[in-house]
């Protein structure tokens, strides 16, 4: 029976999830349709009261008379097309659209026939990434909630569910009176539950127990989803009824700034008052959602006169690593270096600008300059193989470009690694390269421990160097530490702790705790092993930091090598001459 009570919440949730997660899907996918059957576009733009803010110049709205400053007439339009109107875009280009409007007093009907929607090459590319990072958003919202349910993953994933940044244009439209407006309505609860989720995940993150105005934030919430629900059900029958809806939509738009800032100022209060590796787990946390909430507060603000479709797409998707970083935090435990993956935004952004760039260049050169489109064809498509051929190295030179530039300490701890690794083959002392495998790393990295265990002549492995380590750490590796040592071995590589942990109690701890294990191997052998904790503010090492760490490897084994021959060299040379001076001694 216990397992029964417990099973029947996990059904329940896990279907609950499903069926947000696949109306979100079903009503965002339809939008690739796009790609190959642009939309109808009728041209022109309405606020929230019906009243046409821009049309665009020689589009349909334009050609039939209709400017800025009319008034749709909803309730004297025939009923067939009242909510193509109020949407402004049909299934396919070349539909008919009839309604009234009122305009400079009077009211008339106009007739217009939708164009195809401008559709390039880079739209169609931001469409499709769009979409991706709407699956991106779904799946590890579901995840969150399925693995560790609370308040604070419920609140993000519905943040994941409304504000995913995905072309939602198609679905109303593939269906007739009323299920338009249903499917339409809900979309825009989605959109809202977005904004009151981010403010509830704001509330709860990090604190499962919450104390003064965080109690207040579900109750809240829940007034607020089903006021929504209500309203969103009325707004449709009030534009029916000719009736504005302009002080509805504005109140809505206030809302959703309101739950932005509760959202951020419950993100900020927890930093503040964090310590320790908490505050780095919630300091990219913090950072990914100022970026994310920004854009969809300002692209939201700029309804009445949409910007151009590359600026509406960037606002939407500035928000696609959130996500990502949310994972990490909650599940992980583990924090995210925001230089690493700020220094990677860039190069993959600047690579993907470079690709679209170029694309649109031939589409415009080719398509609407010399009216070949099938050269232009070719010509895309020997841009394509280029690209792939001179990808690695283009790539390189833009991560060079970047970190030089942009993240210069990274980079010059980059170099002053490599010099390290040039230089260890060549020293001739144990000393030296317990130096160059400890205090370098730790000094150039900043990296809050190091530690250097050596094996001895009888099989133990002890502390040689250290950083970061106090006198009553561990100082000899004993036969508890085998497995880890022979997986050590067996990797010939880093090995990262938090997959393979090593269970001891007196290893540092915090940031101290060692996160990665240098195996270094000689002839085979298991000649030392070097631990390396995260960085001395809690962020763990990134995968770049570990590739620099990693080629310290291969001149340490050599080092090593040339140490114990040299010491078996000097050791024969001593026993040699022993043995002379034995001969010549007088029996």
């Amino acid at each position: 029976m216990a397992n029964d009570r417990k099973t029947h919440p996990a059904v329940l949730r896990t279907c609950v999830v499903c069926v947000l997660g696949l109306f979100v899907i079903a009503t965002c996918l339809p939008d690739l349709r796009r790609l190959w059957q642009p939309t109808g576009d009728a041209g022109f733009v309405s606020d929230f009261g019906g009243n046409v803010t821009e049309t665009r110049p020689d589009g349909p709205a334009n050609r039939a008379g209709l400017r800025p400053g009319a008034r749709l007439d909803i309730a004297a339009t025939d009923p067939q097309y009242r909510f193509l109107a109020i949407y402004g875009t049909t299934l396919s280009a070349g539909q008919e659209l009839r309604f009234a409007v009122e305009q400079e007093g009077q009211v008339r009907h106009i007739v217009l026939i939708t164009d195809p929607e401008p559709m390039d090459l880079a739209t169609k590319l931001f469409i499709i990434t769009r979409e991706l990072a709407m699956l991106l958003f779904v799946g590890i919202g579901a995840a969150l909630v399925l693995l560790r349910p609370s308040p604070a993953t419920w609140g993000f994933y519905f943040y994941c569910l409304g504000l995913h940044g995905a072309p939602d244009v198609v679905a109303p439209l593939e269906f007739g009176s009323p299920w338009n407006h249903v499917v339409w309505s809900l979309q825009g609860m989605f959109i809202n539950a977005g904004f009151i989720g981010v403010a509830v995940f704001g509330a709860f993150f990090l604190h499962d127990n919450p104390t003064g105005w965080r109690r207040y934030v579900l109750p809240l919430a829940g007034i607020l989803v089903l006021s929504f629900a209500i309203t969103q059900a009325c707004v449709w029958p009030t534009l029916n009824a000719g009736r504005s809806v302009a002080t509805v939509g504005n109140v809505a738009l206030g809302i959703q700034a309101f739950m932005a800032l509760i959202a951020m100022y419950g993100l900020i209060e927890t930093y503040v008052v964090a310590r320790g590796e908490d505050r780095q787990r919630i300091r990219w946390v913090v950072l990914g959602f100022g970026i994310s909430l920004s854009g969809q507060v300002l692209n939201a603000l700029l309804y009445r006169h949409p910007p151009p479709y590359w600026i509406h797409a960037t606002l939407l998707l500035s928000g696609v690593v959130v996500p990502i970083t949310v994972a990490y935090a909650i599940i992980k435990h583990r924090v995210i270096d925001v230089s690493f993956v700020v220094s990677r935004a860039l190069v993959y952004g600047i690579l993907t600008t470079l690709l679209v760039g170029v694309f649109s260049l031939i589409d415009w050169f080719f398509t609407d300059y010399l009216r070949l489109a099938r050269l232009g064809t070719v010509a895309e498509v020997g841009a394509v193989v280029a690209f792939g051929l001179w990808f690695n190295g283009l790539h390189r030179r833009v991560d060079s470009f970047i970190d030089a530039t942009f993240f210069r300490q990274r980079h010059q701890a980059e170099m002053q690694l490599a010099r390290v690794a040039a230089a260890l083959p060549l020293v001739s002392t144990s000393t030296a390269v317990a130096h160059f495998l400890v205090h370098e790393p730790a000094r150039t990295l900043g990296l809050a421990s190091a530690a250097l265990f050596r094996r001895e002549r009888n099989g133990e492995y002890r502390r040689e160097e250290s950083e970061g380590w106090s006198a009553t750490a561990v100082t000899i590796l004993d036969a508890s530490d085998e497995p880890f040592l022979a997986l050590a071995q067996a990797e010939r590589g880093p090995l990262s702790i938090y997959e393979h942990p090593w269970q001891r109690a007196d290893i540092p701890s915090g940031a101290r705790r060692p996160a990665l294990a240098l195996p270094i191997v000689v002839r085979g052998e298991l000649a030392a092993v070097a631990f390396y904790g995260s960085h001395v503010h809690g962020e763990a090492l990134d995968p770049d930091e570990i590739r620099m760490i990693a080629q310290l490897a291969t001149g340490a084994s050599a080092a090593y090598d040339h140490i114990e021959a040299d010491a078996l060299r000097r050791e024969n040379d001593a026993l040699r001459s022993a043995l002379k001076e034995a001969h010549i001694q007088p029996a």
